[in-house]
């Protein structure tokens, strides 16, 4: 992708300390490009809070405890990437099948010289939609519905609330640890995740179109319609 910005020299974090890493720094930031640098909360608080998604979560059984996040650049994007990832403790879906603990559920912010130009967000399972213009309060912060019971986001009109940030930095070698199966170069590297168009391994592709057939499919009492569940 052909960058509209200038070379930035990579910072290294030295001895585990600081909150920017550039290149992988460890075998959980292994799928980090050379050229990306990923800066966390502490370093990067004003972006982050800046561009912070403002969530409806009046329809959820199950809130949010934290919204974690980081910044993520490189000299070969078009856009600076604020990162967001809301966990919860539980999902607790229509069936054991889609019920798990805990849920993670991404918001990705692409920044433009200022200003929003579009979001990556998930509605369910995991795909990737972009989203352009999306509705924003105070012209920065997405407005968006989390939906139950699968805790997915949309666009929406409605008032919303900030959900406490958190260092993913802190955070993420842990969540692979403790099995998180996720693809790791589309948390890493956010473009890949638009490109790719779900966080799905790719040894998982085969469960996340069943997902999305299930999602699509119109038939009386599929209970995974997200239309139903307005």
């Amino acid at each position: 992708m052909q960058s509209r910005r200038a070379f930035l020299k990579s910072v290294a974090t030295v001895g585990g300390l600081g909150a920017v890493y550039s290149g992988p720094a460890a075998a959980e930031f292994s799928e980090q490009p050379d050229d990306v640098t990923i800066t966390g909360l502490p370093d990067a608080r004003t972006d982050i809070e800046t561009y912070q998604p403002l969530l409806d979560l009046s329809n959820v059984r199950v809130r949010p405890s934290d919204l974690y996040a980081w910044q993520v650049t490189s000299p070969e994007y078009d856009y600076d990437w604020n990162c967001y990832w809301a966990f919860y403790t539980a999902q607790q879906g229509v069936s054991s099948e889609d019920s798990h603990l805990p849920d993670r559920e991404p918001v990705y912010v692409a920044v433009d010289n200022g200003e929003v130009d579009h979001i990556v967000i998930s509605d369910w399972h995991y795909s990737a939609q972009v989203v352009e213009d999306p509705p924003l309060y105070e012209s920065t912060h997405p407005k968006l519905e989390v939906i139950k019971p699968w805790h997915g986001t949309r666009t929406t009109t409605s008032d919303g609330e900030f959900v406490s940030l958190a260092d993913m930095k802190d955070e993420y070698p842990s969540w692979l640890v403790n099995g998180w199966n996720v693809h790791r170069r589309s948390v890493v590297d956010p473009p890949t995740a638009e490109e790719r168009g779900n966080w799905w391994r790719e040894d998982d592709q085969i469960n996340h179109r069943l997902a999305v057939l299930w999602h699509d499919l119109s038939i009386p009492g599929n209970p995974f319609r997200l239309d139903d569940w307005a």
